[in-house]
């Protein structure tokens, strides 16, 4: 949705598998907004913001409530900015915008060179742009260096603990398969097996108290995010909530 305002069809298949993905399977996985939807009691103002954003996601895919309304939720509401040649030589900056007059007789790698002394110059946030602060969306991303892969990674991995939170850690990670290396063998001595295990049940620990996390402050409207939410026990993994079917 960068250089031109996609249609509903065109916008789903673009979303399948990023972060707009993952903040709906949070929230759908969220035994804090199960909790609230059963009691229709809110642990803050935010996350009854949520609610009222995303909507109900029990029964839903996320393919029906994209096209239903993610799309609307996500599209950006102003028109996007393209660089314009302004013949007037006696434009001058005005507002947010810089009217630029470009030269076609000069190379490409030069006017670059230029453009990007330019916006050293007048953009306030040249180094460290955030554009989501700028975003006209009803609801938008928070920057972040996590990717979607592994963030989607972590929620797998929260999705088979909810299934069954009497599991051990290290039997989670062999069904994922999420380091080929810890996988015990049949020729592994009892050295081995524990090691593995060992090894195995700290790689899912981790990416579950992110997952816990993410899903946290996905309640509450904030997304990617994995600090520590109020919200999470450190004491213990024990669950004391099912997610519904």
């Amino acid at each position: 949705m960068r250089f031109r305002r996609h249609t509903v069809p065109e916008s789903l298949e673009i979303a399948r598998g990023t972060m707009y993905e993952t903040w709906y399977r949070c929230l759908q996985l969220s035994p804090y907004m199960a909790e609230s939807l059963a009691s229709g009691i809110w642990r803050s103002d935010e996350q009854e913001q949520t609610y009222q954003q995303f909507g109900d996601l029990r029964n839903t895919t996320f393919e029906s409530w994209w096209l239903d309304r993610g799309y609307e939720l996500f599209r950006e509401k102003g028109d996007f900015k393209k660089i314009s040649v302004q013949q007037d030589a006696a434009a001058i900056e005005s507002g947010q915008t810089i009217v630029l007059e470009i030269p076609l007789t000069v190379s490409p790698a030069t006017l670059k060179e230029q453009f990007d002394d330019l916006l050293r110059q007048h953009h306030p946030q040249f180094k460290r742009f955030d554009r989501w602060q700028h975003s006209s969306a009803t609801s938008r991303l928070r920057a972040s260096k996590l990717t979607s892969v592994s963030l989607n990674l972590y929620v797998s991995v929260y999705q088979h603990w909810i299934k069954d939170t009497s599991a051990a850690l290290y039997e989670i990670g062999e069904q994922m398969a999420l380091n080929p290396r810890y996988v015990v063998k049949r020729s592994d001595m009892p050295q081995d097996v524990k090691d593995k295990h060992l090894q195995m049940a700290l790689i899912v620990s981790e990416y579950l108290g992110k997952a816990k996390n993410l899903v946290a402050h996905a309640s509450e409207g904030r997304f990617p995010c994995t600090d520590d939410h109020e919200w999470i026990e450190r004491a213990t993994r024990a669950a004391n909530w099912r997610h519904a079917e």
